[in-house]
């Protein structure tokens, strides 16, 4: 099926409210969505495909067995990895719109456990590299829609901050994945991606998992000295302005939270909000 008669195929799915009735065979249908994740027609990819399988994942339309094949296959080289490494190319948009089916599937799984430790193991593993390796952090691309990549990883990041499965050490590891996004130097952010990340670490703080000393060593690594690899000053500058603006928000994603570590937490950052500049 190619990309046109797949348009015209969820539109019309989605003027019937998303209903399967006109669908044999949805299953088949999403994989050919899978094939057409990273269109650069922003109303294909995002309107109709990324919510058509949104709705349907968390219609239950899905078996466990097809919704854990579809999440190997949004974390898989040709998707989440596809092109990685590239900047101001289209292939940003299939790993960008592969990281965002991850929190649906998992939002299924909370609700009716069907993954397990290999499986979530196997889903941190990938976006933490993800987080690490993904160079393209562009927001609204004019005529293509959104890319967003900060903000959709740590939309994937905040659903599997929950897990049962992780514990101290992988959500460590989580909030230093996401560290490689909030200290970015080569944009300022202005698409609220600090809202979305910042919601992603309140997550992993309620787990109340980590350790104080856990929490500090990881929020002042946010202020990095100003010669650090050889930056030049307007990076440097980007830097403070986007860590800066993280630490604020957070502050005040987390400003009424009386549940430990909250209160600490609030304080940690006030300290290090005096320091960046």
């Amino acid at each position: 099926m190619d990309a046109l008669m797949l348009k015209q195929k969820l539109q019309d799915i989605r003027s019937a409210n998303h209903s399967i009735d006109l669908v044999e065979q949805p299953y088949e249908l999403a994989l050919h969505m899978m094939k057409h994740i990273g269109s650069t027609d922003p109303v294909l990819r995002d309107e109709l495909i990324y919510v058509t399988l949104a709705t349907w994942i968390g219609q239950g339309v899905f078996s466990e067995d097809q919704l854990r094949y579809v999440l190997q296959l949004a974390l898989d080289d040709q998707h989440l990895f596809y092109g990685i490494g590239e900047q101001g190319t289209d292939s940003v948009f299939t790993r960008t719109f592969s990281v965002l089916l991850i929190p649906p599937i998992l939002n299924v799984d909370r609700q009716r456990p069907f993954l397990d430790k290999e499986d979530i193991t196997g889903v941190h593993h990938r976006l933490t590299t993800y987080l690490t390796c993904e160079k393209d952090v562009r927001g609204y691309v004019d005529d293509k829609g959104w890319a967003h990549a900060p903000a959709h990883a740590a939309d994937a990041v905040e659903d599997l901050a929950q897990s049962p499965y992780l514990m101290r050490t992988d959500l460590q590891e989580l909030l230093h994945a996401l560290t490689v996004k909030i200290s970015e130097s080569s944009v300022v952010y202005i698409h609220d991606e600090d809202q979305r990340i910042a919601h992603a670490v309140k997550t992993i703080l309620r787990r109340n998992l980590l350790e104080q000393k856990d929490i500090a060593v990881w929020i002042n690594s946010l202020h990095p000295a100003d010669s650090a690899e050889n930056r030049s000053l307007l990076e440097n500058s980007r830097i403070s302005l986007n860590v800066r603006l993280f630490l604020q928000t957070l502050y005040f994603a987390i400003r009424t939270d009386v549940a430990e570590p909250f209160p600490a937490v609030r304080s940690m950052v006030l300290q290090v909000l005096e320091r960046v500049k």
